[in-house]
């Protein structure tokens, strides 16, 4: 007993990141009891996640802690690193003015799972830190306190609990077959092919491509987005998509998905129906924040695809994907939060904005350049890369479905020039009044040229991404 207590002690050492973002989300609710200031929130949130920051470490050999139950590794603190970046930018928001200490306590606990699902190594363990990124994420759904936030939010708890039950009616099933709850521990080698494991593993596996937005498991988002506040969109399309994908690749190794041909095609056809399904639905959207949301779920299509692609090459595409992704939707979502800031939510309304906004209307087309993956932007550079990385990899296996996935891939790309140039061509070509409308103030036009200059700069500049994999380590799933 005694030795097992040392064994826990020392392992939670690994845990830093993980104890210092769960105890400043409780002092953070606590705050919200003895300071009414909306700033002590702000502040607070900034410095819980960078002291979570400071305590991340790189280099490390691959571990697993805590009897199996977490696995910690170079790309799970990479990825957490992005999760701060990422979340930390929202106190700049518009929205963020609104904002009390339990929202920030529930950005947090979002965080905190996500960040555990990256590690997540035990079946039970994984239902656990789903359910915690769900819940605080159903909680901001809710934040903008109207009727169709409380719909959307209800609409995102229904379709989440029942991909939840599912989920788990799998794990046992998964648990039946191997008798462990590790994942790393699973052999259904000696199992003899059986209707009701691969049901288990569908099953599993669904609850998973839930929270990653995967068709058609994407109904929830249109809805979701649009009704969120944008500020809580802006992180709750990035950080749990990510992690669920790092978590979804562990799972599929675990069940050796190249040697089920049926799970590995079926994975591979939700994701083509993904990209496609994202990229139609997006074409007639009128709403700006739903139009994005559909552009989302075509991303997720391009993030299961690196997902599938094994060894070093599927993970450099994956985490230059997300660390691309995660900049661009920051940025967007901030032009999307001022311009909803002054009343305009929908595509038609930014007809002739360019009048008094044409510095913001330059920023936005850049932006919708680079989330379409054309240069001179950074979404030119990912989308290059993972397409090679793609061919690459039908080039060794010869499988037909990948360069389907390829070849739907490259043809998205070009319908999504007619959705996302939507909002660029009425502001720069369609005349419109906006007699209402009051320019955006210099500190908002100085964070949205910020946030624009990143997703520019790692176009001029592609080894910064090189670079930082080869000084932590090298990177494999």
């Amino acid at each position: 007993m005694l030795t097992q207590l040392k064994d826990i002690i020392g392992d939670l050492g690994f845990l830093s990141f993980e104890i210092s973002l769960a105890a400043g989300a409780i002092v953070i609710l606590i705050l919200g009891l003895v300071v009414k200031h909306k700033l002590a929130y702000k502040v607070g949130f900034i410095a819980v996640l960078l002291l979570a920051l400071l305590l991340l470490s790189f280099g490390q050999e691959e571990v697993l802690l805590l009897g199996d139950n977490l696995q910690f590794n170079d790309l799970g603190a990479l990825l957490k690193a992005l999760f701060v970046f990422t979340a930390i930018w929202i106190v700049f928001y518009p929205t963020a003015e609104n904002h009390g200490s339990e929202y920030y306590f529930l950005m947090i606990s979002m965080i905190l799972g996500s960040a555990l699902m990256l590690s997540a190594n035990n079946l039970l363990v994984i239902y656990l830190v789903i359910e915690l990124t769900s819940f605080a994420s159903y909680s901001l759904t809710n934040f903008d306190f109207k009727k169709k936030s409380f719909e959307a939010g209800m609409k995102y708890l229904l379709f989440g609990g029942v991909s939840s039950a599912l989920a788990l009616y799998g794990a046992s099933i998964l648990y039946g077959y191997s008798g462990t709850l590790s994942l790393s521990g699973m052999d259904f080698g000696v199992v003899e092919n059986s209707a009701f494991l691969n049901l288990g593993m569908a099953l599993f596996i669904g609850g998973v491509l839930f929270k990653v937005s995967v068709v058609p498991f994407h109904i929830w988002v249109p809805s979701t987005y649009e009704a969120t506040p944008t500020d809580a969109v802006a992180v709750l399309s990035v950080i749990p998509k990510i992690a669920g994908f790092v978590l979804l690749n562990r799972i599929l190794d675990a069940l050796n998905v190249y040697e089920i041909s049926w799970l590995l095609n079926t994975v591979t056809i939700l994701g083509i129906a993904t990209i496609g399904m994202g990229t139609l639905g997006a074409l007639r959207q009128t709403n700006v924040k739903r139009l994005i949301a559909y552009g989302a779920v075509a991303h997720s299509g391009f993030l299961l695809a690196a997902v599938l692609i094994p060894f070093e090459n599927g993970v450099s595409a994956f985490v230059w994907y997300a660390v691309v992704y995660a900049l661009m939707n920051v940025a967007v979502f901030y032009l999307v939060s001022l311009f909803e800031s002054k009343g305009m939510t929908e595509v038609d309304q930014f007809a002739g904005l360019y009048k008094k906004e044409v510095y913001l209307g330059g920023l936005v087309v850049l932006v919708m350049i680079s989330l379409i993956g054309l240069p001179p932007t950074s979404g030119f550079t990912i989308k290059l890369f993972l397409f090679t990385v793609m061919w690459e990899w039908y080039q060794s296996v010869g499988d037909p479905l990948t360069v389907a996935y390829l070849v739907i891939a490259v043809i998205s790309v070009v319908f999504s020039l007619f959705f996302y140039l939507k909002i660029p061509y009425q502001m720069f070509l369609r005349d419109g009044q906006n007699t209402n409308y009051s320019q955006s103030s210099l500190s908002q036009r100085v964070i949205a040229t910020i946030f624009t200059l990143l997703v520019l700069w790692l176009f001029f500049r592609p080894e910064i991404l090189n670079n930082i994999a080869n000084n932590i380590k090298f990177l494999d799933w």
